[in-house]
């Protein structure tokens, strides 16, 4: 037992004197002196590219430099009102409702508002397919089509936007 036990020793011994020979780095020497100082003149890099956004489908900022913008909080009242604005036409302060009601989604008013008015929309365009959904399941004079999308029991738009979507409408035409 003894002769096998120094046998693998022996072997194990010889194994690392081999790696160790044929090992390809080279042994470190303490250096003998320093090296001089030298001189060096600061590195410049050229100017840093944007990185590149694709265009938005629906004129929202990109989730990338959002990302970078607003607390979580805000990022998530982002996406629902995205979420929101992908089935259904909104005015400003309706959004700003159903993101902070509670029969809605909760989310403090501040929270909704900064949400909200972070996002590219098109509030006539809005006013448009709310009057035209409207019109898809009951008749309005042009003048009740704009109050009703003013209205802030309705649709909270603003006269203006009222006043666009409706004429956009054939009850307006």
């Amino acid at each position: 037992m003894k002769k096998v036990l120094i046998g693998v020793g022996v072997g194990f011994a010889l194994l690392v004197i081999a790696t160790a020979c044929n090992s390809p780095t080279p042994r470190a020497s303490a250096p003998t002196e320093q090296p001089a100082a030298a001189t060096t003149q600061p590195v410049t890099y050229p100017p840093s590219t944007p990185w590149p956004t694709s265009p938005s489908h629906n004129n929202e900022t990109s989730t990338v430099e959002a990302a970078a913008q607003f607390s979580p909080q805000v990022e998530m009242a982002r996406d629902k009102a995205q979420s929101y604005l992908g089935f259904s036409a909104f005015s400003r302060n309706g959004l700003i409702r159903q993101l902070s009601s509670d029969a809605g989604e909760g989310f403090p008013k501040a929270v909704a508002t900064e949400a909200v008015d972070s996002l590219s929309i098109d509030w006539n365009a809005q006013a448009v397919k709310s009057a035209e959904n409207y019109l898809s399941f009951t008749s309005f004079s042009c003048s009740g089509l704009k109050q009703q999308l003013s209205s802030s029991a309705g649709e909270g738009y603003t006269k203006a936007q009222a006043a666009y979507g409706a004429g956009h409408t054939d009850a307006c035409k």
